[in-house]
């Protein structure tokens, strides 16, 4: 019985990563055939290295890592593709109005939640208090705590806290039901998620002015906003369909303006900037197609108050462009 290996053997080693453990030769299999066939040796061999002899967590890591990697291969969004440069941009954004929101939420509630522990209610008692903090906890400070690490540049981290965050979030609002507008806030939850799971953690902007605009953003979603909502003669609506999406649009106009109008701008990115606004749009999507009557037209003009700041920026960035493309290219004067 001959015992080398034939071509087809190894072709079929490379292509089904029979060289790592069995829980990695599944993951690897996430890779697309074509990219196996180039790689699959030298993952297996990286995969099999990175997790020999080291903890559980760290192999739980590995894990993570290759699936993610494999599943961007695979939709395309690696840091080559235009949809990896669409998301980098979109998900520090989305990250830091999830973080905003999540101060909108929690400050003006956590001394009334403080006081209820002390003090419950007669007849609901102290375990429906903690309850309700737990709740408020597990729907907030996650996202604070994702923000508060992608600030100090460690971005890969900050990607897995956002992620628990998304599926605590996610799994706390759907104890409320799945009527349409929770429906639309577990989604755009979900999507906040997504979109800081998938994007190429190389192209996400960690520098200074990154981190700066992601903190930024954070105080210009909240400071305001609870501010409105505590001094403003009349309660300021601050649910999805109220005047939040809205002022998130109007915060994050300046950093797409900005993005835009700088002589070397990534425009995927830019576009992602401005993208990432749109997971707090999906209650007002979910109410529109799944609670009928359908009023389109208030649909439509509220859409359009969403989309207007940053459409406003898009419009002044090119007359900028433009403006600059002009002094360049125009004759100069003669002596």
């Amino acid at each position: 019985m001959n015992n080398d290996l034939t071509n087809s053997d190894l072709t079929n080693d490379v292509t089904t990563g029979a060289g790592a453990p069995r829980p990695g030769r599944l993951l690897i299999g996430l890779y697309p055939a074509r990219y196996r066939s180039a790689h699959g040796d030298d993952i297996c061999a990286t995969f099999a290295e990175a997790t020999e002899g080291r903890p559980r967590r760290a192999v739980l890591r590995e894990y993570r890592d290759v699936a993610t990697h494999a599943l961007r291969l695979r939709l395309r969004i690696g840091p080559t593709d235009p949809a990896g440069r669409v998301l980098a941009g979109a998900a520090p954004v989305a990250l830091a109005l999830a973080a905003g929101c999540a101060l909108v939420v929690l400050l003006p509630e956590l001394r009334e939640l403080v006081h209820r522990i002390r003090y419950p209610y007669p007849n609901l008692g102290l375990g429906y208090a903690v309850l309700a903090a737990v709740f408020q906890v597990a729907l907030t400070v996650p996202w604070l705590l994702a923000l508060g690490i992608a600030v100090t540049g460690r971005w890969r981290a900050a990607r897995i806290v956002g992620v628990a965050a998304a599926l605590l979030g996610a799994g706390v609002l759907s104890l409320d039901g799945l009527y349409p507008y929770m429906a639309g806030q577990m989604a755009g939850t979900a999507l906040v998620g997504t979109v800081v799971l998938l994007a190429p953690a190389g192209l996400v902007d960690v520098s200074q002015r990154g981190r700066w605009e992601m903190a930024g953003l954070v105080l210009a979603v909240a400071v305001p906003m609870i501010a409105a909502g505590r001094y403003a003669a009349q309660q300021v609506p601050l649910t999805m369909l109220g005047l939040l999406p809205i002022w998130l649009g109007t915060v994050t106009a300046p950093v797409l303006l900005s993005r835009l109008s700088g002589r070397r701008t990534d425009r995927l990115r830019a576009v992602g900037v401005g993208l990432g606004t749109l997971p707090w749009l999906m209650p007002l999507i979910m109410v529109a197609a799944f609670d009928p009557p359908v009023h389109l037209r208030p649909l439509l003009e509220y859409a359009g108050a969403c989309a207007a700041p940053l459409g406003t920026a898009l419009a002044v960035a090119g007359a900028v462009r433009l403006a600059r493309r002009v002094r360049t290219t125009g004759p100069s004067d003669p002596a």
